[in-house]
Order: C-alpha cells, then sequence, then structure tokens
C-alpha cells in the first residue's frame, strides 16, 4: 500500500517539474538564441513558483 503512496508522489513531482520546465523546452525548441534562453530559464527557475513568473517565461518563450 505504501508503494502507491510513493509512486503517487513521484508522479505528481514528476508533473510540477516538467510543467515549471517547460518554459525552457519551448525555448530551446523555438531556436532562442543563448542570451534568451538564460533569461527564460532564470525567470522560470526563480520566480516560476508564484505564476505570473511562470507566465512572463512562458511568453518570452514563445513570443517571435
Amino acid at each position: 500500500m505504501n508503494a502507491i503512496i510513493v509512486f503517487k508522489y513521484l508522479v505528481c513531482i514528476a508533473l510540477v517539474v516538467g510543467i515549471l520546465l517547460a518554459p525552457s523546452w519551448l525555448a530551446r525548441k523555438g531556436g532562442k538564441d543563448k542570451y534568451n534562453m538564460l533569461i527564460i530559464r532564470i525567470s522560470s527557475w526563480l520566480f516560476g513558483w508564484t505564476g505570473v513568473g511562470w507566465l512572463y517565461a512562458l511568453w518570452l518563450a514563445v513570443r517571435k
């Protein structure tokens, strides 16, 4: 029974980390230069937990 609970928490942690790192992944796939990717990663890592910072990083990642 405890293994199922541990697995559930591991899946939840993986989803949260994947969502937080999505702007960085999108920036890489979008072909951003190194400076813009650095700004996106820093804003995603430092301010991603606020929601507003994550949306800002996502906006930076997908804009042309």
